[in-house]
Protein backbone atom coordinates (compact mmCIF):
# COMPACT_ATOMS: atom_id res chain seq x y z
CA UNK A 1 0.00 0.00 0.00
CA UNK A 2 0.74 3.60 -0.60
CA UNK A 3 1.55 4.61 2.62
CA UNK A 4 1.40 8.60 1.65
CA UNK A 5 -2.27 8.36 0.82
CA UNK A 6 -4.47 10.57 2.09
CA UNK A 7 -8.00 10.96 1.70
CA UNK A 8 -10.54 13.27 2.33
CA UNK A 9 -13.91 12.04 3.84
CA UNK A 10 -16.38 14.73 5.29
CA UNK A 11 -18.63 12.35 6.71
CA UNK A 12 -16.14 11.08 8.65
CA UNK A 13 -14.06 13.30 9.72
CA UNK A 14 -13.84 17.50 8.62
CA UNK A 15 -10.03 17.39 8.29
CA UNK A 16 -7.71 14.69 5.25
CA UNK A 17 -7.00 11.77 6.66
CA UNK A 18 -3.84 10.09 6.02
CA UNK A 19 -2.33 6.04 6.36
CA UNK A 20 0.39 5.33 8.54
CA UNK A 21 1.53 0.91 8.31
CA UNK A 22 2.42 2.47 12.58
CA UNK A 23 0.81 -0.14 14.88
CA UNK A 24 -1.94 1.07 17.21
CA UNK A 25 -2.00 -2.44 20.33
CA UNK A 26 -3.34 -2.74 22.97
CA UNK A 27 -1.02 -0.56 25.36
CA UNK A 28 1.23 1.24 22.58
CA UNK A 29 0.31 4.93 21.27
CA UNK A 30 -3.77 4.63 20.65
CA UNK A 31 -5.08 1.72 20.77
CA UNK A 32 -9.09 2.86 20.57
CA UNK A 33 -10.61 3.41 16.98
CA UNK A 34 -11.92 7.40 16.86
CA UNK A 35 -14.63 5.87 14.72
CA UNK A 36 -15.99 2.57 16.29
CA UNK A 37 -14.80 3.07 19.36
CA UNK A 38 -13.50 -0.30 19.85
CA UNK A 39 -10.62 -1.53 21.72
CA UNK A 40 -8.10 -3.49 19.32
CA UNK A 41 -5.30 -4.17 17.14
CA UNK A 42 -4.54 -2.15 14.26
CA UNK A 43 -1.98 -2.13 12.54
CA UNK A 44 -2.04 0.28 9.43
CA UNK A 45 -4.31 3.26 10.69
CA UNK A 46 -6.10 6.43 9.28
CA UNK A 47 -4.87 9.61 10.99
CA UNK A 48 -5.73 13.13 11.29
CA UNK A 49 -2.15 14.76 11.38
CA UNK A 50 -3.78 18.03 12.94
CA UNK A 51 -3.31 19.38 15.95
CA UNK A 52 -5.30 18.37 18.57
CA UNK A 53 -7.72 16.34 16.50
CA UNK A 54 -6.31 12.33 17.98
CA UNK A 55 -8.28 10.90 15.33
CA UNK A 56 -7.17 6.87 14.64
CA UNK A 57 -9.55 4.83 12.46
CA UNK A 58 -9.57 1.85 11.25
CA UNK A 59 -8.92 1.20 7.72
CA UNK A 60 -12.07 -0.58 7.81
CA UNK A 61 -13.67 1.68 9.08
CA UNK A 62 -12.14 4.71 6.94
CA UNK A 63 -12.67 2.68 3.92
CA UNK A 64 -16.70 2.09 4.95
CA UNK A 65 -19.30 2.43 2.30
CA UNK A 66 -20.94 5.68 1.98
CA UNK A 67 -24.51 3.89 1.59
CA UNK A 68 -25.69 0.30 2.31
CA UNK A 69 -28.45 -1.83 1.89
CA UNK A 70 -29.22 -3.97 5.04
CA UNK A 71 -31.25 -6.80 5.85
CA UNK A 72 -32.64 -5.43 9.56
CA UNK A 73 -34.20 -2.08 7.18
CA UNK A 74 -35.20 -2.77 3.45
CA UNK A 75 -37.45 -0.26 3.04
CA UNK A 76 -34.57 2.44 2.56
CA UNK A 77 -30.69 2.57 2.40
CA UNK A 78 -28.60 3.55 5.41
CA UNK A 79 -26.43 6.39 5.24
CA UNK A 80 -22.96 6.55 7.16
CA UNK A 81 -22.19 10.01 9.32
CA UNK A 82 -20.67 10.70 11.98
CA UNK A 83 -22.39 11.78 15.09
CA UNK A 84 -21.03 12.29 19.06
CA UNK A 85 -23.89 10.86 20.77
CA UNK A 86 -23.24 8.16 22.71
CA UNK A 87 -26.68 8.33 24.80
CA UNK A 88 -28.53 6.87 21.64
CA UNK A 89 -28.47 2.75 21.60
CA UNK A 90 -28.12 0.35 18.26
CA UNK A 91 -31.02 -0.49 17.26
CA UNK A 92 -30.02 -4.21 16.68
CA UNK A 93 -27.12 -4.77 19.29
CA UNK A 94 -28.58 -2.24 21.84
CA UNK A 95 -25.10 -1.01 22.59
CA UNK A 96 -24.27 2.57 23.07
CA UNK A 97 -23.51 4.13 19.33
CA UNK A 98 -19.79 5.34 18.49
CA UNK A 99 -19.67 8.76 16.92
CA UNK A 100 -19.21 6.40 13.60
CA UNK A 101 -22.91 4.41 12.35
CA UNK A 102 -25.53 4.58 9.72
CA UNK A 103 -28.53 6.16 9.71
CA UNK A 104 -31.85 6.14 7.78
CA UNK A 105 -32.93 9.32 8.03
CA UNK A 106 -36.03 8.68 6.85
CA UNK A 107 -37.28 6.46 9.65
CA UNK A 108 -34.51 7.59 12.18
CA UNK A 109 -33.16 4.12 12.51
CA UNK A 110 -29.44 3.99 13.52
CA UNK A 111 -27.32 1.10 13.74
CA UNK A 112 -23.16 1.15 14.60
CA UNK A 113 -20.79 0.85 12.34
CA UNK A 114 -20.36 -3.14 13.10
CA UNK A 115 -23.69 -4.10 12.82
CA UNK A 116 -24.31 -2.28 9.71
CA UNK A 117 -21.15 -3.32 8.16
CA UNK A 118 -21.36 -7.00 8.61
CA UNK A 119 -25.20 -8.05 9.98
CA UNK A 120 -25.25 -10.48 12.66
CA UNK A 121 -27.59 -13.70 11.53
CA UNK A 122 -31.22 -14.57 13.63
CA UNK A 123 -29.84 -17.70 13.69
CA UNK A 124 -26.38 -19.91 13.88
CA UNK A 125 -27.24 -23.29 12.53
CA UNK A 126 -23.55 -24.56 12.54
CA UNK A 127 -22.04 -22.34 15.26
CA UNK A 128 -17.96 -22.86 15.78
CA UNK A 129 -18.19 -22.10 19.15
CA UNK A 130 -21.18 -24.55 20.09
CA UNK A 131 -22.19 -27.64 19.08
CA UNK A 132 -25.45 -26.46 19.01
CA UNK A 133 -27.70 -23.94 17.22
CA UNK A 134 -27.71 -20.57 18.50
CA UNK A 135 -30.40 -17.67 18.30
CA UNK A 136 -29.21 -13.56 18.77
CA UNK A 137 -30.44 -12.14 22.13
CA UNK A 138 -30.64 -8.89 23.22
CA UNK A 139 -31.08 -8.31 27.15
CA UNK A 140 -29.14 -8.12 29.92
CA UNK A 141 -28.07 -11.22 31.48
CA UNK A 142 -25.69 -12.22 34.52
CA UNK A 143 -24.51 -15.27 33.20
CA UNK A 144 -21.01 -15.54 31.49
CA UNK A 145 -20.13 -15.99 27.56
CA UNK A 146 -19.64 -19.20 27.42
CA UNK A 147 -16.03 -18.60 25.29
CA UNK A 148 -14.07 -15.78 27.09
CA UNK A 149 -15.98 -16.70 30.23
CA UNK A 150 -16.92 -12.53 31.00
CA UNK A 151 -20.29 -10.68 31.31
CA UNK A 152 -22.25 -10.83 28.63
CA UNK A 153 -23.88 -7.15 27.56
CA UNK A 154 -25.78 -5.79 24.64
CA UNK A 155 -26.05 -8.57 21.79
CA UNK A 156 -25.08 -12.18 22.50
CA UNK A 157 -26.64 -15.02 20.93
CA UNK A 158 -28.48 -17.81 23.06
CA UNK A 159 -28.12 -21.93 23.07
CA UNK A 160 -32.02 -22.79 23.96
CA UNK A 161 -30.86 -26.54 24.66
CA UNK A 162 -27.82 -25.81 26.98
CA UNK A 163 -28.91 -22.36 28.09
CA UNK A 164 -25.31 -21.10 27.31
CA UNK A 165 -24.59 -17.82 26.17
CA UNK A 166 -22.18 -16.26 23.93
CA UNK A 167 -20.89 -12.54 23.05
CA UNK A 168 -21.22 -12.15 19.18
CA UNK A 169 -17.44 -11.60 18.57
CA UNK A 170 -16.84 -15.34 20.48
CA UNK A 171 -19.17 -17.16 18.34
CA UNK A 172 -16.78 -16.97 15.66
CA UNK A 173 -14.18 -18.89 17.76
CA UNK A 174 -13.41 -22.54 17.90
CA UNK A 175 -12.02 -25.34 20.11
CA UNK A 176 -9.18 -25.61 17.75
CA UNK A 177 -7.75 -22.86 15.27
CA UNK A 178 -5.03 -22.81 13.24
CA UNK A 179 -3.10 -19.26 13.44
CA UNK A 180 -1.36 -17.68 11.23
CA UNK A 181 1.18 -16.58 13.47
CA UNK A 182 2.09 -20.40 14.14
CA UNK A 183 1.22 -22.48 11.28
CA UNK A 184 3.52 -25.42 12.69
CA UNK A 185 0.48 -26.93 14.88
CA UNK A 186 -3.07 -25.53 15.79
CA UNK A 187 -3.80 -23.55 18.70
CA UNK A 188 -6.33 -25.34 21.26
CA UNK A 189 -9.01 -22.93 23.59
CA UNK A 190 -8.26 -23.24 27.12
CA UNK A 191 -9.09 -21.64 30.55
CA UNK A 192 -5.99 -19.36 31.54
CA UNK A 193 -5.38 -21.31 34.91
CA UNK A 194 -4.95 -24.87 33.02
CA UNK A 195 -1.24 -23.53 31.93
CA UNK A 196 1.50 -25.16 33.58
CA UNK A 197 3.94 -22.93 36.00
CA UNK A 198 6.75 -23.27 33.32
CA UNK A 199 4.44 -22.26 30.24
CA UNK A 200 4.18 -19.49 28.71
CA UNK A 201 1.75 -16.80 30.69
CA UNK A 202 1.49 -13.87 28.25
CA UNK A 203 0.02 -13.34 24.39
CA UNK A 204 3.55 -14.15 21.97
CA UNK A 205 1.68 -11.42 20.16
CA UNK A 206 0.98 -8.37 22.40
CA UNK A 207 2.76 -9.67 25.65
CA UNK A 208 -0.50 -8.92 27.39
CA UNK A 209 -1.80 -11.50 30.35
CA UNK A 210 -4.97 -13.53 28.63
CA UNK A 211 -8.08 -12.60 30.34
CA UNK A 212 -9.44 -16.06 31.79
CA UNK A 213 -8.79 -18.55 28.32
CA UNK A 214 -6.46 -18.24 25.82
CA UNK A 215 -5.21 -19.98 22.60
CA UNK A 216 -1.93 -22.34 23.01
CA UNK A 217 0.36 -24.85 21.13
CA UNK A 218 1.51 -26.79 23.95
CA UNK A 219 4.38 -28.42 22.25
CA UNK A 220 6.03 -25.18 20.96
CA UNK A 221 4.57 -23.58 24.06
CA UNK A 222 2.90 -20.60 22.26
CA UNK A 223 0.65 -18.84 23.74
CA UNK A 224 -2.41 -15.73 21.86
CA UNK A 225 -4.81 -14.12 23.53
CA UNK A 226 -8.32 -13.94 21.91
CA UNK A 227 -7.50 -10.58 21.08
CA UNK A 228 -4.43 -11.29 18.56
CA UNK A 229 -6.49 -14.42 17.75
CA UNK A 230 -9.52 -12.61 16.07
CA UNK A 231 -7.13 -9.53 14.71
CA UNK A 232 -3.90 -11.16 13.94
CA UNK A 233 -0.56 -8.87 13.09
CA UNK A 234 0.11 -9.32 9.68
CA UNK A 235 2.63 -11.92 8.20
CA UNK A 236 4.15 -9.38 5.73
CA UNK A 237 4.59 -5.42 5.97
CA UNK A 238 5.17 -3.11 2.81
CA UNK A 239 5.74 0.87 4.08
CA UNK A 240 8.60 2.77 2.35
CA UNK A 241 8.96 5.04 5.39
CA UNK A 242 10.45 1.88 7.32
CA UNK A 243 11.90 0.16 4.45
CA UNK A 244 12.39 0.00 0.74
CA UNK A 245 11.71 -3.51 0.92
CA UNK A 246 8.87 -6.10 1.90
CA UNK A 247 9.22 -6.93 6.00
CA UNK A 248 8.80 -10.56 6.91
CA UNK A 249 7.01 -11.39 10.56
CA UNK A 250 9.31 -13.50 12.56
CA UNK A 251 6.95 -14.49 15.51
CA UNK A 252 9.42 -15.91 17.96
CA UNK A 253 10.88 -14.26 20.11
CA UNK A 254 14.31 -12.92 19.81
CA UNK A 255 16.69 -10.84 21.28
CA UNK A 256 18.39 -7.94 19.51
CA UNK A 257 18.51 -4.29 18.52
CA UNK A 258 15.99 -2.72 16.33
CA UNK A 259 17.57 -0.99 13.98
CA UNK A 260 15.11 1.90 14.03
CA UNK A 261 14.93 2.31 17.73
CA UNK A 262 18.24 0.81 18.65
CA UNK A 263 16.92 -0.77 21.79
CA UNK A 264 18.17 -4.50 22.49
CA UNK A 265 15.24 -6.02 24.53
CA UNK A 266 12.86 -9.31 24.25
CA UNK A 267 10.60 -7.97 21.49
CA UNK A 268 7.19 -9.48 23.15
CA UNK A 269 7.25 -5.80 24.72
CA UNK A 270 7.67 -3.92 21.15
CA UNK A 271 5.35 -6.41 19.28
CA UNK A 272 6.96 -9.04 17.45
CA UNK A 273 9.63 -8.22 15.23
CA UNK A 274 9.72 -8.05 11.24
CA UNK A 275 12.93 -8.57 9.02
CA UNK A 276 14.10 -7.90 5.58
CA UNK A 277 16.38 -10.96 4.79
CA UNK A 278 17.60 -9.42 1.64
CA UNK A 279 19.46 -6.39 3.69
CA UNK A 280 19.58 -7.99 6.72
CA UNK A 281 17.55 -5.25 8.54
CA UNK A 282 15.03 -5.73 11.50
CA UNK A 283 12.45 -3.87 13.15
CA UNK A 284 10.38 -4.10 16.13
CA UNK A 285 6.63 -4.28 15.26
CA UNK A 286 5.40 -0.74 16.92
CA UNK A 287 8.95 1.05 15.36
CA UNK A 288 7.06 0.06 11.73
CA UNK A 289 5.54 3.31 10.30
CA UNK A 290 7.05 5.86 12.50
CA UNK A 291 7.13 9.65 11.29
CA UNK A 292 10.13 11.36 9.33
CA UNK A 293 10.02 15.21 10.24
CA UNK A 294 8.24 15.99 13.80
CA UNK A 295 8.77 18.56 16.41
CA UNK A 296 9.06 17.99 20.22
CA UNK A 297 8.15 20.32 23.05
CA UNK A 298 12.22 19.82 24.21
CA UNK A 299 13.65 21.47 21.04
CA UNK A 300 12.99 24.64 19.18
CA UNK A 301 13.31 23.29 15.62
CA UNK A 302 11.77 20.20 13.76
CA UNK A 303 14.32 16.90 13.91
CA UNK A 304 14.27 14.13 11.28
CA UNK A 305 14.27 10.61 11.08
CA UNK A 306 17.87 9.10 10.41
CA UNK A 307 18.78 5.04 10.47
CA UNK A 308 22.44 5.65 11.36
CA UNK A 309 22.77 8.84 14.00
CA UNK A 310 26.48 8.87 12.98
CA UNK A 311 29.66 9.27 15.73
CA UNK A 312 28.63 13.14 16.89
CA UNK A 313 26.04 12.39 18.75
CA UNK A 314 26.16 11.22 22.50
CA UNK A 315 22.98 11.81 24.71
CA UNK A 316 19.36 11.71 23.78
CA UNK A 317 17.95 15.29 24.39
CA UNK A 318 14.99 13.77 26.26
CA UNK A 319 16.08 10.90 28.79
CA UNK A 320 19.86 12.37 28.01
CA UNK A 321 21.24 8.50 28.01
CA UNK A 322 23.22 7.47 25.47
CA UNK A 323 22.69 6.79 21.62
CA UNK A 324 24.36 4.39 19.38
CA UNK A 325 25.88 6.15 16.12
CA UNK A 326 24.85 2.76 14.50
CA UNK A 327 20.99 2.49 14.73
CA UNK A 328 18.08 5.29 14.05
CA UNK A 329 17.65 8.48 16.18
CA UNK A 330 16.11 11.79 15.19
CA UNK A 331 18.36 14.56 14.90
CA UNK A 332 18.40 18.59 14.51
CA UNK A 333 20.23 19.96 11.53
CA UNK A 334 20.12 23.21 12.91
CA UNK A 335 21.43 22.41 15.94
CA UNK A 336 25.07 20.44 15.87
CA UNK A 337 25.05 17.31 18.23
CA UNK A 338 21.35 17.53 19.18
CA UNK A 339 20.07 13.60 18.51
CA UNK A 340 16.79 12.12 20.24
CA UNK A 341 16.19 8.44 20.63
CA UNK A 342 13.42 6.84 18.16
CA UNK A 343 11.01 6.18 20.94
CA UNK A 344 11.61 9.36 23.04
CA UNK A 345 10.81 11.46 19.88
CA UNK A 346 6.77 10.13 19.48
CA UNK A 347 6.31 9.67 23.70
CA UNK A 348 2.79 11.25 24.09
CA UNK A 349 4.02 14.16 26.39
CA UNK A 350 7.01 14.98 24.12
CA UNK A 351 5.28 14.73 20.51
CA UNK A 352 2.40 16.80 19.21
CA UNK A 353 1.16 14.16 17.06
CA UNK A 354 1.83 16.08 14.07
CA UNK A 355 4.18 14.68 11.01
CA UNK A 356 5.91 17.81 9.72
CA UNK A 357 6.99 15.89 6.19
CA UNK A 358 5.96 17.87 3.13
CA UNK A 359 4.58 20.90 5.27
CA UNK A 360 6.83 24.04 4.74
CA UNK A 361 8.93 24.86 7.11
CA UNK A 362 7.71 28.76 8.54
CA UNK A 363 9.49 30.54 10.94
CA UNK A 364 7.21 33.34 12.37
CA UNK A 365 9.05 36.04 14.41
CA UNK A 366 7.86 35.63 18.08
CA UNK A 367 9.83 38.62 19.50
CA UNK A 368 7.91 40.63 21.94
CA UNK A 369 9.33 43.98 21.26
CA UNK A 370 10.96 46.27 18.41
CA UNK A 371 13.67 48.25 18.80
CA UNK A 372 13.19 51.98 18.62
CA UNK A 373 17.32 52.88 19.16
CA UNK A 374 20.21 51.31 20.73
CA UNK A 375 19.52 50.44 23.81
CA UNK A 376 15.62 51.56 23.63
CA UNK A 377 12.72 49.30 22.38
CA UNK A 378 8.88 49.23 22.43
CA UNK A 379 7.49 46.01 23.92
CA UNK A 380 4.34 44.36 23.47
CA UNK A 381 3.29 44.95 27.21
CA UNK A 382 4.13 48.55 27.08
CA UNK A 383 3.50 50.63 23.97
CA UNK A 384 2.72 53.37 25.59
CA UNK A 385 6.56 54.69 26.14
CA UNK A 386 9.55 53.09 25.28
CA UNK A 387 11.40 51.31 27.44
CA UNK A 388 15.47 51.71 28.18
CA UNK A 389 18.45 49.43 29.06
CA UNK A 390 19.77 49.72 32.30
CA UNK A 391 23.00 47.26 32.81
CA UNK A 392 23.20 45.67 36.25
CA UNK A 393 24.93 47.87 38.08
CA UNK A 394 22.34 49.53 40.00
CA UNK A 395 20.29 48.19 42.87
CA UNK A 396 16.69 48.38 42.54
CA UNK A 397 15.62 47.77 45.69
CA UNK A 398 11.49 46.75 46.83
CA UNK A 399 10.79 46.92 42.81
CA UNK A 400 9.29 44.31 41.16
CA UNK A 401 9.71 43.26 37.46
CA UNK A 402 6.58 43.26 35.97
CA UNK A 403 6.69 39.80 33.92
CA UNK A 404 8.11 37.43 36.51
CA UNK A 405 6.87 39.50 39.76
CA UNK A 406 11.00 38.63 41.27
CA UNK A 407 12.72 41.43 42.76
CA UNK A 408 14.95 43.58 40.52
CA UNK A 409 18.39 43.44 42.82
CA UNK A 410 21.37 44.39 40.64
CA UNK A 411 20.08 42.49 37.84
CA UNK A 412 20.45 44.49 34.35
CA UNK A 413 16.19 45.62 33.54
CA UNK A 414 14.01 47.67 31.19
CA UNK A 415 12.79 50.77 32.13
CA UNK A 416 10.53 53.15 32.10
CA UNK A 417 11.13 56.46 32.57
CA UNK A 418 8.21 58.17 32.84
CA UNK A 419 6.19 55.30 34.52
CA UNK A 420 6.59 52.84 37.02
CA UNK A 421 7.42 50.03 34.94
CA UNK A 422 10.28 47.89 34.84
CA UNK A 423 11.32 44.57 33.12
CA UNK A 424 14.15 42.13 33.83
CA UNK A 425 16.32 41.91 30.63
CA UNK A 426 15.69 38.40 30.31
CA UNK A 427 11.80 38.66 30.90
CA UNK A 428 11.46 41.55 28.26
CA UNK A 429 12.69 38.78 25.90
CA UNK A 430 10.19 36.21 26.91
CA UNK A 431 8.89 35.37 23.25
CA UNK A 432 4.92 35.68 22.27
CA UNK A 433 4.88 31.76 21.45
CA UNK A 434 6.77 29.26 23.06
CA UNK A 435 6.56 25.42 23.76
CA UNK A 436 6.08 24.39 27.51
CA UNK A 437 8.41 21.17 28.42
CA UNK A 438 5.36 19.34 30.02
CA UNK A 439 2.81 19.95 27.25
CA UNK A 440 2.81 19.39 23.18
CA UNK A 441 0.91 22.54 22.41
CA UNK A 442 2.09 25.66 21.34
CA UNK A 443 1.46 28.24 24.19
CA UNK A 444 1.14 32.42 23.91
CA UNK A 445 2.45 35.25 26.19
CA UNK A 446 -0.24 37.21 27.85
CA UNK A 447 -0.07 40.60 29.28
CA UNK A 448 -2.93 41.52 31.23
CA UNK A 449 -2.49 45.49 31.85
CA UNK A 450 -5.28 45.24 34.12
CA UNK A 451 -3.26 43.08 36.43
CA UNK A 452 -5.66 40.55 37.44
CA UNK A 453 -4.26 38.20 39.29
CA UNK A 454 -4.57 34.58 38.66
CA UNK A 455 -3.07 30.76 39.86
CA UNK A 456 -0.44 29.21 37.98
CA UNK A 457 -1.61 25.82 36.36
CA UNK A 458 1.67 24.50 37.30
CA UNK A 459 2.71 25.97 40.95
CA UNK A 460 -0.65 27.43 42.08
CA UNK A 461 1.00 30.25 42.93
CA UNK A 462 -1.43 33.44 42.77
CA UNK A 463 0.44 35.93 40.81
CA UNK A 464 -0.53 39.25 38.56
CA UNK A 465 2.62 38.96 36.18
CA UNK A 466 2.58 37.64 32.66
CA UNK A 467 1.57 34.02 31.81
CA UNK A 468 1.99 31.73 29.20
CA UNK A 469 -1.90 30.64 28.27
CA UNK A 470 -2.63 27.49 26.10
CA UNK A 471 -4.79 27.69 22.81
CA UNK A 472 -7.97 26.94 24.84
CA UNK A 473 -6.88 29.36 27.16
CA UNK A 474 -7.76 26.29 30.17
CA UNK A 475 -4.39 26.25 31.47
CA UNK A 476 -2.29 29.34 32.41
CA UNK A 477 1.16 28.80 33.67
CA UNK A 478 3.37 32.05 35.06
CA UNK A 479 6.74 32.77 33.61
CA UNK A 480 8.84 31.33 36.29
CA UNK A 481 7.44 27.82 35.85
CA UNK A 482 7.60 28.43 32.15
CA UNK A 483 10.85 29.42 31.72
CA UNK A 484 12.68 26.01 32.97
CA UNK A 485 15.05 24.51 31.43
CA UNK A 486 17.08 21.57 31.20
CA UNK A 487 19.48 21.32 32.95
CA UNK A 488 18.27 22.65 35.77
CA UNK A 489 21.05 23.50 38.65
CA UNK A 490 19.80 23.50 42.34
CA UNK A 491 21.79 24.51 45.17
CA UNK A 492 20.19 21.71 47.53
CA UNK A 493 21.58 19.70 45.45
CA UNK A 494 25.19 19.00 43.57
CA UNK A 495 24.11 16.78 40.17
CA UNK A 496 22.09 18.37 37.52
CA UNK A 497 18.74 17.69 37.28
CA UNK A 498 16.53 16.99 34.43
CA UNK A 499 12.96 16.47 33.71
CA UNK A 500 10.79 14.11 33.95
CA UNK A 501 6.80 13.76 34.21
CA UNK A 502 5.51 12.97 37.77
CA UNK A 503 3.59 9.09 36.83
CA UNK A 504 3.80 7.74 40.02
CA UNK A 505 0.84 7.72 42.60
CA UNK A 506 2.83 8.72 45.87
CA UNK A 507 5.79 11.45 46.56
CA UNK A 508 8.06 12.56 48.94
CA UNK A 509 9.15 16.04 49.15
CA UNK A 510 13.00 15.75 49.63
CA UNK A 511 12.71 18.70 50.92
CA UNK A 512 9.68 19.53 53.11
CA UNK A 513 9.26 15.70 53.30
CA UNK A 514 5.40 15.94 52.64
CA UNK A 515 3.53 13.18 51.03
CA UNK A 516 1.60 14.24 47.67
CA UNK A 517 -1.14 12.13 47.19
CA UNK A 518 -2.23 10.94 43.68
CA UNK A 519 -1.04 11.96 40.90
CA UNK A 520 -3.01 15.57 40.70
CA UNK A 521 -2.32 17.75 38.20
CA UNK A 522 -0.45 15.28 35.56
CA UNK A 523 1.62 17.94 33.83
CA UNK A 524 3.39 19.01 37.29
CA UNK A 525 6.51 20.47 36.74
CA UNK A 526 9.10 17.41 38.06
CA UNK A 527 13.33 17.37 37.54
CA UNK A 528 15.41 13.79 37.73
CA UNK A 529 18.64 13.05 38.14
CA UNK A 530 19.59 10.72 35.87
CA UNK A 531 22.09 8.35 38.17
CA UNK A 532 20.21 8.96 41.44
CA UNK A 533 16.37 9.11 40.19
CA UNK A 534 16.00 12.09 42.78
CA UNK A 535 13.77 14.36 41.96
CA UNK A 536 12.86 17.87 42.08
CA UNK A 537 9.48 19.49 41.71
CA UNK A 538 8.69 23.16 40.57
CA UNK A 539 12.39 23.50 40.39
CA UNK A 540 12.11 24.36 44.08
CA UNK A 541 11.90 21.15 46.36
CA UNK A 542 13.03 17.79 45.96
CA UNK A 543 10.72 14.55 44.90
CA UNK A 544 11.77 10.71 45.01
CA UNK A 545 9.82 8.14 44.27
CA UNK A 546 7.85 6.18 46.94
Amino acid sequence: MDTTTTIYKPHIHEHPLSYSARFTIDGSYSHRCSGCQTTDNMYGVYFCNKFGCSIWLHKECTEAPLEINHPSHPQHPLMLNNYDDSSDQCVLCRGHLPPLRYTCFTCKITVDIACGMKPWPQVIEHPLCHSHPLIVKGNEVSASCGVCKESNYGLFYLCIECNVYFHVECVRFSQEVNHPCHSNHPLKLIAFDALTDDAEKTCILCANYPRNVCYHCFICDFTSCLRCTRRPPPLVVEDMKTHQHQLLRISKRISYACDVCGLKRDTQYYHGSYICHQCDFIVHGMCIGLPRVISINRHDHRISFTYHIGPDYSKCGVCHRSISQHHGAYSCFVCPNYAVHSRCAIERDVWDGVELEGIPYVIEDVTPYKVVSDGLISHVSHVEHPLKLHKGNILYEWIRCEACRDPVGFDSVFVCEKCCFLLHQKCANLPMKKKFIVDTELYKLEVDKLRVASYCSECATLSDGFKYSSHDENRKVDVRCFSLSEPFVHAGHSHLLYFRKAYYRRSICDACMKMRHGIGRMSILSFYVVTKKRVVKAGVTFVKDN
